[in-house]
């Protein structure tokens, strides 16, 4: 074939054409390829920039009026970011929890989970006060929820009071001190035609299960009805959503379900059995193996309680949970810790905080719920949930 500029011309482009398919085809590969984890140096960045938001956030003393106060949360996410014990906010939380009336799940629950992680025998006079506190408040289906919860309300009203069982002295004792033996002091019935939800007590569950780091040990009733009441809202698919006074959700989303395979496990292995041997878990797995990503909290969407998107730091310290309890590295063949890590990090404020107001319609989000936001990527950033061992 002679060679005219038309044939050149066409052989050109069509050379042209090929090598910018391939090269799109390379930028599809790369772009679609899993990230490595970040480095160590990365994420220590990133955690003390969040750690000293917190500190400056939080200068002031700490409110302690309400279920959704901050102390015990801070007081965790600091720990895990390293914070020197007698930085003055640090200081604060803890003498604020410390001291502080026992009311709410999720405060008395975080209380114990930061108190068993900073020291759980320098606090054990607490912890066992939270254990007693968490026991006692447990409804009658083996669920917790907000204190006068009823008819589908919230009626925030004082919690039950309990006194120490353990003296200061012997909160001294170490890991050789004597088992402190909770007994429930209330009836369930004290609670009778309440119904609590699915997000206090998974947390319920953490909190009980640091409590036990201090040799405190809980009944086994407890386990069992936290167990059974967990188990039993699953869904056909294997995803769990979230349960409030009675009412079911329509669909499960990834951040419960996580929650729920890692409070079943914990349940399982407070229990002596093995944490993975319960079907639930094994149905909860397979879901999140079908949809996990780290870039949506798969599901959520369906829900008919909770709204989209603005929960993602939530969902992705549950994943935390979920995959540290279970000993679980990937989801969906997704390294969870390396997605979730890069998400963090690409959406870190340039002031160090973490704010997810992705769907948020309100004109202006209630600043716990940044604070909040920013402790849980601390938590996942840290790897903060300890495994559970014989699985």
């Amino acid at each position: 074939m002679r060679c005219t500029p038309y044939n050149v011309a066409m052989r050109t482009q069509a050379t042209l054409g090929l090598l910018f398919l391939l090269a799109c085809a390379g930028s599809a590969t790369a772009k679609d390829k899993p990230r490595p984890k970040p480095s160590p140096k990365q994420v220590h960045e990133a955690v003390q920039a969040a750690s000293g938001w917190l500190r400056k956030q939080h200068a002031q003393a700490f409110d302690t009026t309400t279920f959704h106060s901050v102390p015990e949360i801070v007081a965790l996410a600091l720990h895990h970011a390293q914070v020197d014990r007698q930085d003055p906010v640090f200081r604060t939380a803890l003498t604020t929890i410390e001291t502080c009336e026992l009311t709410h799940t999720y405060r008395v629950a975080t209380m114990a989970m930061a108190l068993s992680r900073i020291n759980p025998f320098v606090y054990r006079a607490r912890l066992a006060h939270c254990a007693q506190w968490l026991v006692d408040t447990q409804l009658a289906g083996g669920e917790w929820g907000y204190p006068g919860t009823m008819q589908g309300r919230a009626k925030r009203t004082k919690a039950l009071q309990v006194d120490p069982p353990v003296t200061e002295e012997e909160a001294k004792g170490g890991p050789k001190a004597e088992p402190i033996l909770i007994a429930r002091k209330a009836a369930a019935d004290a609670f009778a035609g309440q119904e609590g939800d699915f997000s206090n007590t998974q947390y319920a569950i953490l909190g009980l299960r640091a409590c036990m780091e201090a040799r405190i040990e809980i009944p086994k009733e407890t386990w069992e009805t936290a167990l059974a009441w967990t188990a039993a809202h699953q869904l056909e698919d294997g995803s769990f959503g979230y349960d409030h006074a009675g009412q079911r959700d329509e669909a499960g989303y990834a951040s419960m379900t996580a929650a729920a395979a890692c409070g079943i496990a914990m349940c399982q292995s407070s229990l002596g059995k093995s944490p993975k041997a319960h079907p639930a878990i094994k149905k909860a797995l397979a879901w999140l193996d079908k949809r996990w990503t780290a870039d949506d909290n798969a599901g959520i969407d369906e829900s008919i309680f909770i709204p989209p998107s603005t929960w993602h730091c939530y969902h992705l310290y549950s994943v935390e949970r979920a995959g540290r309890v279970l000993g679980v590295k990937k989801f969906a063949g997704l390294d969870w810790y390396a997605e979730g890590a890069w998400w963090l990090l690409d959406h870190q404020q340039g002031d160090g905080s973490w704010n997810d107001t992705r769907g948020d319609t309100t004109a202006t989000r209630p600043p716990y719920l940044q604070t909040a936001d920013t402790c849980f990527a601390i938590l996942f950033l840290t790897l903060a949930t300890p495994p559970l061992t014989g699985g």
